[in-house]
C-alpha cells in the first residue's frame, strides 16, 4: 500500500492519524508527501505499478491527481479524505475517524466505480462549464487556505454578475441541447454533502448531465438556494440527462472559456466528456 498525502490539505493530521492506525494494525504502508500541484501524478506515474492499492489522503484535487497518476495501472483506490472537500468520500459513505477510516482501508469491501475524462484527463467525480467553472477559477487560493469553502462562496457571489452572458451548445451522445450552463458528474453530491442530481450513480458506465437553463440571474440564484435542499432537478429550467459521450462548446464565438474538473481548472472549451470503459476497484466501507 502506498499513502499519497497531500500536506497542504486542511485536516492532512487526519492522514497521519489513519497511517499510525494501519501500523497499529500490523500494516506496512509506504507514504509519499506531495511537494506542490501535479507531483502526485508525475510520482505516481513511476512507481504505481509496484502497489497493489494506492490511498489518495487529501481533498477532491489531490485524489484527481491520483487517479490521473494511476491511469494505465490496475491498482485499487482508497481514500482519506483530509482536504476541504472529497465528494467522492462522500458519495461512498467513507467514516470520519481515524480507526474507521484504517479499518475501511484495511478491510473494507471492493466496489466497481466509473470514472470519466475531460479532453483526455480523467476526473473522479464531475466536471463543470460555464458558471461553476467560472467559481473555480475565480477562488482565491491564498484565500482558501486560510478560510476553506468560504472561498468559493466568495467567488460564487462573485460570479453571480456573469451569469447569462454565454451560452453552451451541449451534445449529449449526438443530440444536441443549450444552456447557459452545465455540470456534468457521475455521482448525487457536489461542493461535499449538497445533493445536486439523485440519478447519478458511480457504480454505472454512465453520466449525468445537468443543464441550466435559467433565464434570469434571479432565477439561477433561486436554483443555488435550492441546492442545499436536493431540490434542484424539480426546478422547470434544469434538465438532467443521462449520456456517456458529451461535448461542450460556445454557442457563439471562440473567447477562451475555463473547464473545472473536481474543484480545479483543468483545460478550456471545447470540452470532450467521456465514461471510461472499464472501472476502477475502490475500497470502500
Amino acid at each position: 500500500m502506498l499513502v499519497v498525502v497531500n500536506p497542504a490539505a486542511g485536516r492532512s493530521a487526519l492522514a497521519d492519524a489513519v497511517i499510525a492506525a494501519l501500523r497499529a494494525r500490523g500494516m506496512a504502508p509506504d507514504v509519499y508527501r506531495t511537494q506542490g500541484p501535479g507531483d502526485a501524478t508525475r510520482h505516481l506515474a513511476g512507481v504505481a505499478g509496484r502497489y497493489d492499492m494506492v490511498v489518495a489522503a487529501g481533498g477532491d484535487g489531490t485524489l484527481n491527481e491520483v487517479i490521473n497518476g494511476l491511469d494505465g495501472h490496475d491498482v485499487t483506490l482508497g481514500l482519506i479524505p483530509a482536504g476541504t472537500t472529497n465528494v467522492l468520500a462522500t458519495e461512498l459513505g467513507y467514516p470520519s475517524g481515524a480507526a474507521a477510516i484504517a479499518g475501511v482501508l484495511a478491510g473494507g469491501r471492493i466496489l466497481p466505480v466509473y470514472l470519466a475524462t475531460v479532453n483526455g484527463r480523467r476526473f473522479s467525480m464531475m466536471t463543470g462549464i460555464g458558471y461553476d467553472a467560472w467559481v473555480v477559477a475565480g477562488v482565491d487560493l491564498e484565500q482558501k487556505k486560510r478560510i476553506g469553502k468560504l472561498a468559493y462562496v466568495l467567488s460564487m457571489l462573485r460570479e453571480l454578475r456573469r451569469y447569462g452572458s454565454r451560452r453552451y451548445r451541449v451534445r449529449i451522445d449526438g443530440e444536441e441541447h443549450q444552456a447557459l450552463s452545465a455540470v456534468i458528474t457521475n455521482g448525487r453530491h457536489y461542493g461535499g454533502s449538497y445533493t445536486l442530481t439523485r440519478q447519478a450513480d458511480v457504480t454505472q458506465p454512465s453520466l449525468q448531465v445537468v443543464l441550466v437553463q435559467a433565464a434570469s440571474r434571479l432565477q439561477f440564484l433561486g436554483m443555488l438556494f435550492m441546492l442545499p435542499l436536493g431540490l434542484v432537478e424539480r426546478l422547470w429550467f434544469i434538465r438532467s440527462l443521462a449520456g456517456r459521450d458529451i461535448r461542450v462548446e460556445l454557442l457563439e464565438g471562440d473567447a477562451p472559456d475555463p473547464v473545472q474538473a473536481d474543484g480545479d481548472t483543468v483545460t478550456q472549451l471545447p470540452a470532450d466528456i467521456r465514461v471510461e470503459p472499464r472501472p476502477v476497484r475502490m475500497r470502500v466501507p
